[in-house]
């Protein structure tokens, strides 16, 4: 474990222990939620703003880490009830013995696009370039992966493929053109689209099923704490049907949790989010067989959960919460 995961760890121990004595003197449960900077996290945002899980008796603090791979550690540790993570990262640790299940995946596929440098004309000008992701494993790197390949190239011989930690390095590098390409969701592509900078493919038009920012737990926790497991689906839910209904108030909450200042980019992000988002989130057979296919390149044992989604989900809460809508 490294250096940085291990102090995040220690202080997320730290904050839970807190969390716990406040607990006990009468106050909400509270509860520490693990995002990324993804857009698909909107319903967390908007459940918070709206006091949805505060009328389930839930204090719900969204906590912003830099890759799936962290979050998905921190749940497998029990530094982490609940979080959004990308199902790549939640079928790989699932797969090497760690206890973290998906439970509601929003999106089938988030709207991010292949970005160019101007002078890039053609995707067969990209071999031998660079681009880069936040982490190996990451949604960002599938992402990465599926774009090149569906414009015809090889992401592991055409391209080198750095790792720069979040959004905003990925967006400064491709300013700078120490990358010459990147996958960026809505919100940092929007600058780049708004100047025409050229966009060799759109993922959220092609038939690409991959569920990113996952609401993602243990099967140990679920076990333990049914009731909370429920109640906070069930206003996750709620806040899916808000944000559809109510942009204004989703372009809020992603102004204020995002610290985004541009309302174009803001109103963008948000009215592609709004279409995409599921009303009943499940978790998709074909998303997790994407990745089950996309993993077996690097360990061939991952054959083995071909057309087996089950280890890596968990319906029976979200199937309660939809009942009540």
């Amino acid at each position: 474990m490294t250096r940085t995961a291990l102090r995040f760890l220690l202080a997320l121990a730290c904050a839970l222990i807190l969390g716990d004595r406040r607990a006990n003197a009468g106050e909400p449960r509270r509860i520490l939620y693990g995002t990324t900077a993804s857009p698909s996290n909107l319903p967390i945002w908007v459940a918070k703003d709206a006091g949805y899980f505060a009328q389930r008796g839930l204090n719900v603090e969204p906590v912003q880490i830099r890759g799936g791979s962290l979050i998905a550690l921190a749940i497998i540790t029990n530094d982490l009830p609940f979080s959004g993570v990308g199902a790549e990262s939640v079928v790989a640790a699932r797969a090497a013995g760690g206890d973290v299940v998906l439970l509601a995946c929003p999106v089938d596929a988030d709207p991010v696009y292949l970005i160019t440098r101007p002078e890039i004309k053609s995707a067969a000008e990209l071999k031998g370039q660079a681009s880069a992701v936040t982490r190996y494993g990451s949604s960002t790197h599938f992402y990465l992966r599926a774009a090149l390949k569906h414009v015809g190239l090889n992401p592991d011989k055409d391209m080198t493929i750095l790792q720069l930690g979040a959004g905003p390095e990925m967006v400064a590098a491709l300013e700078t053109g120490r990358i010459a390409a990147a996958a960026l969701t809505t919100r940092y592509a929007a600058p780049f689209l708004q100047r025409g900078w050229p966009v060799l493919v759109d993922l959220s038009t092609t038939d690409l099923v991959y569920p990113s920012s996952c609401v993602t737990s243990s099967r140990a926790f679920i076990r333990a704490e049914p009731k909370i497991t429920d109640d906070f689906l069930k206003a996750y839910v709620a806040a899916i049907h808000l944000i559809k209904k109510d942009h204004r108030f989703a372009e809020k909450s992603f102004s204020k949790w995002m610290r985004e200042k541009d309302a174009t980019i803001t109103k963008r992000t948000v009215g592609a989010y709004a279409r995409l988002f599921k009303t009943a989130p499940v978790v998709p057979d074909k998303g997790i067989e994407n990745v089950v296919q996309e993993l077996i390149r690097q360990r061939l044992e991952f054959k083995e959960y071909i057309g087996w989604p089950e280890p890596f989900r968990e319906n029976g809460p979200l199937e309660r919460a939809l009942r009540e809508k």
